[in-house]
């Protein structure tokens, strides 16, 4: 089988990381996935949009055009350009798709409300895998990142383009300096747009250390040598970054927001403080104390949460089962 995925890999971002481990996993299958235009395709597979050269010539050879949805934009983070940003996934997905597979019930839910319910019942849902095998507990570690043996070790990863991303973290780690300061916050990623002078604001804080952008594949050096991963964004559809520290044996200490309560099971893997509404016409607060306490109670409990998160990663989100499902699909 040969799919067209017209998309332009980056570095670093969720969708990178998804269309590269997508690829991997199809060709490990005997499976062609290609991202730059060719004729012999059988089917074109869209991530959210694509060019509509690619949309008339495949309703014009009979080519199954799938679409993957994730997340969508709305007021409080794209304002007034959020129907716009919204309006070429929203026209494939009335008017060229054949089917949709979305990232989770909540990327449903928001396609649904933003680019409107498909007429038809052909939609699936189908998380995002990780490789279980490079994403372990078990294996190469960057050492010396604690100063003494007994320093907890945190971490976020993220391309960082918005202030919920990281603030909130800072913010809670203050409150939690109140419990212990033998700690240390590893940030992994790059940061642009309303958030590009984070490092330089906050590189005082000697708690904090801004390791800026490394390739996916040694992430889970830096993963296994931490104690809890830390994440506050805003509605996200699917996470990667959460999958992944999942599979590294991570707990997760977050908030409720998008998916997460479908990724993680809070009270097991993860301890989650309550969002209120869905945050999209206007930005939330977070709740920095009860997200502090829920840290202390992880790290007090580490081993429970950690052996949880491997074994909800094993069950449920395997980039071996990820290919099956979209290979049943196509």
């Amino acid at each position: 089988m040969k799919i067209f995925m017209p998309f332009k890999i980056k570095d670093t971002g969720g969708t990178s990381t998804f269309a590269k481990k997508f690829k991997k996993g199809l060709e490990e299958k005997g499976h062609e996935v290609f991202f730059e235009f060719r004729k012999d395709y059988d089917i074109l597979f869209v991530i959210i949009q694509c060019n509509p050269l690619y949309l008339f010539h495949a309703k014009l050879k009979k080519k199954r055009i799938i679409q993957r949805l994730d997340g969508v934009y709305y007021w409080s983070v794209a304002k007034w350009r959020y129907p716009l940003l919204n309006l070429a996934p929203k026209i494939i997905h009335k008017f060229f798709s054949d089917f949709t597979v979305y990232q989770s019930q909540y990327s449903k839910y928001c396609a649904d409300k933003f680019l409107g319910k498909r007429k038809d019942e052909k939609y699936t849902i189908i998380y995002n895998g990780v490789d279980i095998d490079l994403f372990s507990p078990v294996g190469e570690k960057i050492e010396n990142l604690r100063d003494n043996p007994d320093q907890k070790i945190f971490i976020t990863v993220s391309k960082f383009r918005r202030k919920d991303q990281i603030i909130p973290i800072i913010e809670a780690l203050k409150v939690y300096k109140n419990i212990t300061s033998n700690f240390k916050l590893l940030i992994i990623g790059d940061f642009s747009r309303e958030v590009t002078d984070i490092p330089e604001k906050f590189r005082q804080f000697t708690y904090l250390k801004f390791l800026g952008k490394i390739k996916n594949e040694y992430l889970p050096k830096y993963e296994r040598m931490a104690d809890v991963f830390l994440f506050t964004h805003l509605n996200p559809p699917c996470p990667n970054n959460i999958i992944e520290a999942m599979a590294c044996g991570l707990p997760i200490c977050g908030v409720t927001d998008g998916a997460m309560k479908e990724i993680t099971t809070s009270g097991k893997n993860s301890l989650l403080i309550e969002s209120d509404g869905d945050a999209f016409w206007k930005r939330r607060n977070y709740n920095c104390e009860k997200f502090a306490k829920n840290l202390d109670t992880i790290v007090k409990n580490k081993n429970f949460y950690s052996e949880n998160s491997r074994r909800i990663s094993e069950e449920n989100f395997s980039l071996n089962e990820m290919v099956n499902n979209y290979l049943k699909l196509f």
